[in-house]
């Protein structure tokens, strides 16, 4: 690397201060328009401790179009309140890192009265590494930390940039918007550094009493509003930050239907019951399982009777969304008149037993319809025992299907 007499650099600091504010000022426009660049990247410096000792170490890198650089020269002063220096290492190999820290002047530079070493130096590389140490653990730099500062490239008087920290990346929420009501929101911060500083620990408050100590987890909203959420990080050096963010939330429709089977046209009729707690209902969207219908309250008529899935989709003006499943009746319900058919004990907690005088499929529904249990044979004058412990207290419905009729029984589970 090309080095520089001090006393060269010193006599010429007149001529350097008007052209130092000049590009100052061309940098606080966001424009560079000398050739070349010395990148002090304090977005890149890294943190560390051994000790109880903090450093930062900050990379430093030319940007230009000229492949035939091979001298580079800086030197600047600090806030030593802050900082104190410490050494300099090459990146590349072959690379003089020599720098010098005069303590009467407070400037920093690689500058030395020895004999000039040629290096082709690569562009757009970090090629030099600042070590400072730091007066706490978590003492921010900026690029406010650095002033009065010159760099020659090739000998002639370049830009230089120091680049600062990005800041803290927001968190993020992996669901598009509309954020709705009753939706589960996946919060996370896809980060493990900081600023350079490796994350410990994450806390997050997500403004509707629940919080968490993930990476990233799962909030419901059960109302509308805007709902101030809060992540703190806490780094390995225990510095602590923050981000927060207004996250609004828009009511969810709440989706319901009704239905009633007329026999004699074999017709479903549904009865649409959704509800909002404000704004509306824009868009409906039934299933019936081989057919979709968008009005508001269908007539529906299945291919057999049987029962039959059918969900509605309610659909707000502002996107939110919310879908109920119920188990559509188009088939006759109707008394055992003279078949036996009993369940005991009743209530019960653990087993029932059955005891029927015919044979049949049975299957357990719950009082939505909804079924429960997959088809299973009952012996006609025989006792047939059935683990009922896995359902919740309640009332159920033994279902027993014989052609196009169905026998129901109810019982009761207490735990």
């Amino acid at each position: 690397m090309k080095k520089f007499l001090l006393v060269f650099t010193l006599a010429l600091a007149g001529f350097f201060c008007s052209k130092e504010a000049h590009a100052s000022n061309r940098k606080a426009e966001g424009l560079l328009t000398l050739s070349d660049t010395v990148v002090f990247d304090i977005s890149a410096a890294t943190y560390s401790n051994a000790g109880g000792v903090y450093y930062i170490d900050i990379p430093i890198s030319i940007h230009s179009t000229d492949l035939g650089i091979n001298a580079l020269d800086f030197w600047f002063q600090f806030n030593t309140s802050k900082l104190t220096y410490l050494s300099t290492t090459a990146l590349v190999p072959g690379l003089d890192p020599f720098t010098n820290f005069n303590v009467n002047n407070q400037v920093l530079s690689n500058t030395t009265s020895g004999p000039s070493q040629s290096f082709s130096t690569p562009l757009y590389t970090e090629i030099l590494m600042l070590r400072f140490v730091l007066t706490s653990a978590c003492t921010e730099i900026y690029p406010s930390d650095f002033f009065s500062i010159f760099a020659l490239v090739n000998g002639n008087l370049s830009s230089h940039l120091f680049v600062g920290p990005s800041g803290i990346p927001n968190f993020e929420i992996q669901q598009p918007q509309p954020y709705c009501t009753l939706s589960e929101l996946v919060f996370s911060y896809p980060y493990t550094s900081v600023n350079g500083r490796a994350i410990q620990s994450y806390s997050w408050d997500f403004g509707n009493g629940q919080t968490s100590s993930l990476q990233s987890d799962v909030a419901i909203y059960a109302a509308e509003g805007d709902y101030s959420v809060t992540l703190t990080l806490i780094t390995t050096d225990g510095c602590v930050y923050s981000v927060q963010n207004i996250i609004p939330i828009y009511p969810s429709p709440v989706a319901a239907f009704s239905s009633s089977w007329d026999e004699l046209t074999n017709v479903v009729s549904f009865t649409n019951e959704s509800t909002i707690a404000s704004g509306t209902i824009n868009l409906y969207t039934w299933d019936f399982g081989t057919s979709t219908s968008n009005l508001q309250n269908p007539d529906y008529t299945f291919p057999t009777p049987d029962y039959y899935d059918v969900t509605l989709t309610a659909t707000s003006d502002l996107g939110c969304t919310s879908s109920i499943t119920q188990l559509v009746t188009a088939i006759d319900i109707v008394e055992l008149d003279n078949r036996s058919f009993h369940i005991f004990p009743n209530p019960a907690s653990a087993f029932i037993q059955i005891e029927s005088n015919f044979h049949t499929k049975a299957r357990i529904i719950d009082i939505t319809g909804r079924i429960l249990t997959e088809n299973f044979i009952i012996q006609a004058n025989q006792i047939t025992n059935y683990d009922v412990s896995i359902l919740s207290t309640g009332f159920y419905f033994l279902e027993s299907i014989d052609g196009e009729y169905v026998f129901r029984e109810r019982f009761v589970v207490e735990n």
